[in-house]
């Protein structure tokens, strides 16, 4: 259990670091000390000022005049970004939690730390932890149930479609970075090398919700097993993302091809409950810090 809150820094405004910064702000083993953006008529810095005492608005130099104040920081930035962030903040000893997908970090879905040994927390305050994708993140637990109770892996696909009024500029640019991070999280998992990963930015109106679609070639599978250890996984991701439903438990939707299906509703925190697709990040990153503090 925490004895104290955690004190923490967010940089990025956008969509992800707002959703992120107006959760955190309601949830009591969080501070918030530090909201970064890079210029003064930021939307984001505007719409927190009233419940933030340090709204830094000439980046992350900002940050050298209070690292004594926090404990560690949230990069809701770019991919690009997080690497120059992560060069310079390193110094203070922080840990980091990155939302970009850079990939530079430790790889983390909470909830397959106690699951799969390719998940750890680390015992040091200078981690620094990857929180991958949205589409990483909603389609882990159905990879590690699905490859679990599979043999001869031949080939994983990822299909993401979220909805387009969602996506941020800072995702509409990380397209490339955000499929590769997807994809060797999915190799990581899985250990197959053999992947195919999708982001579809829907356009529809009235938006969509997230949804996630695994589809796993094999040459055969414990169906029943593999369908309880998703049905697992799932109702314990529930209990910090609760808009977290599986839509199709495993089934093979052709000859040595299974499949299964999650959704995501958002919490609606920022954006109204379609963007899904930020719940699901922003609630791994959330739980990725509380973690942290108790082992670390």
């Amino acid at each position: 259990m925490l004895k104290k809150k955690i004190k923490v820094a967010i940089i990025g405004t956008g969509n992800i670091g707002s959703d992120l910064c107006a959760r955190m702000l309601r949830i009591p083993e969080f501070e918030v000390v530090a909201l970064v953006g890079r210029r003064a008529d930021s939307p984001g810095l505007e719409l927190f000022k009233d419940e933030i005492k340090n709204i830094i608005t000439n980046g992350i130099e900002g940050l050298d005049l209070i690292q004594d104040q926090f404990e560690g920081f949230f990069d809701a930035t770019s991919a690009s970004d997080h690497i120059l962030h992560w060069q310079t903040l390193k110094k203070y000893n922080k840990w980091a939690i990155d939302l970009t997908p850079s990939g530079i970090g430790t790889p983390m879905v909470p909830e397959l730390v106690n699951l799969s040994q390719q998940f750890k927390f680390q015992n040091k305050q200078s981690a620094n932890y990857s929180m991958v994708t949205c589409g990483g993140q909603s389609s882990a637990p159905l990879i590690y149930a699905m490859s679990k109770y599979s043999k001869g892996i031949t080939d994983i696909e990822v299909s993401s479609s979220i909805a387009s009024k969602s996506a941020g500029p800072a995702t509409r640019r990380n397209i490339d970075q955000y499929i590769d991070t997807t994809e060797k999280l999915v190799q990581l998992i899985s250990g197959c090398k053999k992947t195919k990963v999708i982001l579809i930015l829907n356009p529809a109106d009235p938006p969509v919700m997230m949804r996630t679609t695994v589809q796993m070639g094999v040459k055969n599978c414990n169906l029943q097993k593999s369908k309880e250890e998703v049905l697992k996984i799932v109702n314990s991701i529930k209990k910090y993302v609760p808009g977290y439903e599986l839509v199709s438990e495993p089934f093979y939707s052709d000859k040595n091809v299974l499949t299964s299906t999650v959704k995501v509703v958002g919490a609606g925190y920022f954006l109204p409950t379609y963007a899904g697709n930020l719940d699901i990040i922003n609630a791994a990153a959330v739980e990725t810090a509380i973690r942290h503090s108790i082992y670390s």
